[in-house]
């Protein structure tokens, strides 16, 4: 029942009418009564808090097996970015949820593996960046705009390559390394992603 009912949340707040979810909501949709809803979860937002964890954990897991084999921050960042927006397309609730509850925003392992990643890019001369608060910003931000557009079914994985270009372009990457290291980080996430990454699947 705590499955179906964070399944529920999910679905609840990914929807993109606007406003925020209520409990009313949540019971409407997983067929339940208030005092089910309270048996497992003191509130909504404890229950929130709780997939908001469930899912920093799970993304953090099957990213870093695809991630952090890597060196070079260029890399870093164009796998990390295209990891998101193309879970985004597999699983358009789970995009919705993200975008829905930030958590690509706040301190947790996410974002300072993102502000990490431009910290080493400005140590090495690939970012040129005004500073890691400033670029990480617009990374998220575009990261959350980019999977609104995609959860609504108007891109398609040239969306997501051009997306991740663009981003890398704006912390000073040239226009030919930024394609070149997108396309690279997006092949082989083709290939390894399957075989390591529980969520992965085949995008139609």
């Amino acid at each position: 029942m705590r499955a179906h009912l964070l399944a529920s949340i999910i679905a609840v707040c990914s929807d993109e009418r606007g406003g925020p979810a209520l409990i009313d909501d949540v019971i409407r949709h997983a067929n339940v009564s208030r005092g089910t809803f309270y048996k497992y979860f003191p509130s909504m937002d404890q229950a929130i808090a709780e997939i908001a964890l469930q899912l920093a954990e799970e993304m953090t897991e099957g990213l870093l097996c695809v991630y952090d084999v890597l060196d070079d921050p260029v890399m870093r960042t164009a796998t990390g970015f295209q990891t998101f927006l193309l879970r985004a397309m597999m699983e358009p609730h789970w995009g919705g949820f993200l975008a829905h509850i930030g958590l690509l925003s706040g301190d947790n392992l996410l974002t300072e593996k993102i502000r990490s990643d431009i910290r080493l890019g400005m140590d090495t001369g690939d970012y040129d960046v005004p500073s890691v608060e400033l670029a990480s910003d617009l990374l998220m931000g575009a990261k959350i705009e980019a999977i609104r557009r995609l959860i609504s079914g108007g891109a398609t994985t040239d969306y997501v390559r051009g997306m991740a270009t663009m981003v890398l372009r704006s912390f000073g990457v040239s226009p030919g390394k930024a394609k070149k290291c997108v396309h690279r980080a997006y092949d082989r996430l083709l290939v390894e992603a399957p075989g390591k990454i529980s969520w992965w699947r085949v995008i139609e």
